[in-house]
């Protein structure tokens, strides 16, 4: 499993952080949130993922980052 950062967005305003364990982005992103996401494609409310993994040298400049936007609404 991969660690990750999910943020919920509004605009370039972080709304709310969650931790999530993975194997993928996508993943990471709907168990946090618990609800289905898609590619965010210029959605102003969007979730923003990224992956904290530790990776063996060469060490990356800066964690590697997905978009999305959720499908669907919370009950």
């Amino acid at each position: 499993m991969k660690a990750y950062r999910v943020e919920e967005m509004n605009g370039d305003a972080v709304v709310a952080t969650h931790a999530a364990e993975a194997q993928t982005p996508f993943e990471a992103a709907e168990k946090a949130l618990g609800l289905k996401v898609t590619l965010r494609a210029g959605a102003e409310n969007w979730v923003r993922v990224v992956d904290l993994t530790q990776r063996p040298r060469p060490v990356r400049l800066r964690p590697e980052t997905f978009e999305f936007k959720t499908i669907g609404s919370r009950k």
